[in-house]
């Protein structure tokens, strides 16, 4: 289950901005105490949301996950040569 954020919640994070700076400027304009604490709890809250938002709306990781990029190969563990049949396991002497 993918729970993530979508454009259409972009709208939501503005009008929560919005009423936050509204109710804030309403109390710090009137000295009204009770706007200025709703005014406060809901800037911590709007960063928060934003925050959350801006993190899902990230694109997914992926398969490889955080650690490498998609579609990046991994190491060989094996060294590569030059040189077809050169080597170990060769056959050949790699010292003649």
């Amino acid at each position: 289950m993918s729970l993530r954020s979508g454009r259409q919640d972009r709208l939501l994070v503005v009008v929560v901005w919005l009423l936050t700076v509204v109710v804030l400027g309403l109390g710090i304009a009137t000295v009204n105490p009770i706007l200025l604490v709703w005014g406060v709890l809901g800037l911590p809250a709007a960063v928060f949301l934003s925050y959350v938002h801006l993190r899902d709306t990230r694109p997914p990781a992926g398969p490889a996950g955080p650690a490498g990029p998609i579609g990046a190969e991994p190491a060989s563990a094996e060294p590569t040569s030059a040189e077809p049949g050169s080597g170990a396991g060769s056959g050949e002497d790699p010292l003649s």
